[in-house]
């Protein structure tokens, strides 16, 4: 029956024409194996625009280097014999399999799209491979091979018998179906967000701090000058302090701009999570069962972080209010160490600004605290929304 259904192959011989062109065919094959390799590993990353330039460049790279040391990797599976042929099968079978799901298609239709295609290319190919079977009594093993052929057609492009199947899927299942790659977008976005908060406030939050308690512990050393030597600080010394301090009042603008800087990523941050909240309560008004009790973590979850954020935009108010004091009791003792004859009475100005400094460096450690709290968040709704695609 099989021999028949396929006697069209055997009479113009595609082997033939495919044995012409061997080199090439086999080349682009193993590249779309190597990018069909990433399709599976990588399906939630497809859509990125580095990705797909990046999998090709690699798959090139490993195809080349394939085909540079095709003899050697020839003889090994040659030598392997029945396990090689194995392998060579689950290399081929790869190849549809992942493309398929690499571009977000099931993977039960995956897998049997790859069997219509590698049971096709077999007979093309290999037809002894059957006929050696039906040779060696094993025709039942050729009968199971056609009717699970059959059984993948039917199930890659089954027949429209029922109401549902012409007018679509319920609308439960069609929004499942809408959800998932919503849901894999969201993940996305969180990760962007976890990313951008490590790699940005968090760095920059902590070298504000450093920066900040090595400026209190040059005050605290002119303060302990000041007291030793009063209205007797000499000259050198005076001009060196201020010196110190003019440096220290330029860099006001470097602390303005990072907590500007970091103001905008969390107005940034605060805006996708505003939407993302919006979303996710109409998303609870249609859930129910497991997918509702997630939903309603995630709300939470998000609640939570917008809240935070509008906890560090206040602390950033405030942040930008005690730099203007601190660099204007700055200002003020430099004018006592630079014009005054009486360099002591800089003292009061500098403890004052040094008071400042501690209240800065609590308001960066609270800061540092809030976006450690708001990457566990991330963590947090990337497992809820990883379960949620479960049940989706």
């Amino acid at each position: 029956m099989a021999i028949s259904m396929f006697l069209p192959l055997e009479r113009y011989q595609p082997g033939e024409i495919l044995n012409q062109y061997s080199e090439w065919i086999y080349f682009t094959l193993v590249l779309i194996f190597f990018i069909s390799i990433a399709g599976i590993t990588m399906r939630r990353h497809f859509e990125e625009p580095y990705v797909k330039p990046l999998i090709i460049t690699v798959g090139l790279m490993l195809t080349v280097g394939v085909f540079k040391f095709r003899d050697g990797l020839q003889s090994i599976f040659e030598g392997w014999g029945i396990l090689g042929t194995i392998i060579l099968a689950a290399v081929a079978a790869t190849i549809p399999y992942g493309l398929c799901r690499g571009f977000g298609m099931s993977a039960a239709r995956a897998f049997y799209l790859s069997y219509i295609l590698i049971y096709i290319l077999s007979w093309a190919k290999f037809p002894q491979f059957y006929y050696g079977l039906a040779e060696s009594n094993l025709g039942l093993v050729n009968l199971a091979l056609l009717i699970l052929f059959f059984i993948a057609v039917y199930k890659a492009i089954r027949p429209k018998k029922s109401v549902t199947d012409y007018f679509g899927a319920p609308t439960g299942a069609l929004e499942a179906s809408l959800l998932k790659p919503e849901i894999d977008r969201e993940i996305v976005i969180e990760n962007k967000e976890k990313n951008a908060i490590e790699a940005q406030a968090e760095k920059t939050t902590e070298i504000e701090f450093r920066t900040v308690e090595d400026i209190a512990k040059s005050l605290e050393e002119m303060q302990k000058i000041l007291e030793a030597h009063r209205n007797n600080l000499p000259r050198e010394e005076r001009e060196r302090i201020a010196k110190i301090l003019g440096r220290i009042s330029g860099e006001e603008d470097l602390f303005k701009r990072d907590v500007l800087n970091l103001h905008k990523l969390f107005q940034r941050l605060d805006a996708v999570d505003a939407a993302h909240f919006k979303e996710l309560r109409e998303r609870l008004g249609k859930a129910s069962g497991k997918e509702k009790k997630l939903i309603q973590e995630e709300l939470e979850g998000e609640e939570e972080k917008i809240k935070i954020e509008k906890t560090i935009f206040e602390l950033d108010r405030r942040l930008i209010q005690a730099f203007n004091a601190f660099n204007k009791y700055v200002g003020g003792s430099l004018v006592h160490l630079r014009e005054s004859p009486y360099p002591y009475d800089a003292l009061p100005q500098l403890s004052q600004a040094g008071k400042v400094l501690q209240s800065i460096m609590a308001m960066i450690k609270e800061a540092e605290a809030l976006e450690e709290k708001l990457v566990a968040l991330g963590k947090l709704e990337k497992k809820l929304l990883k379960k949620e695609l479960e049940t989706a």
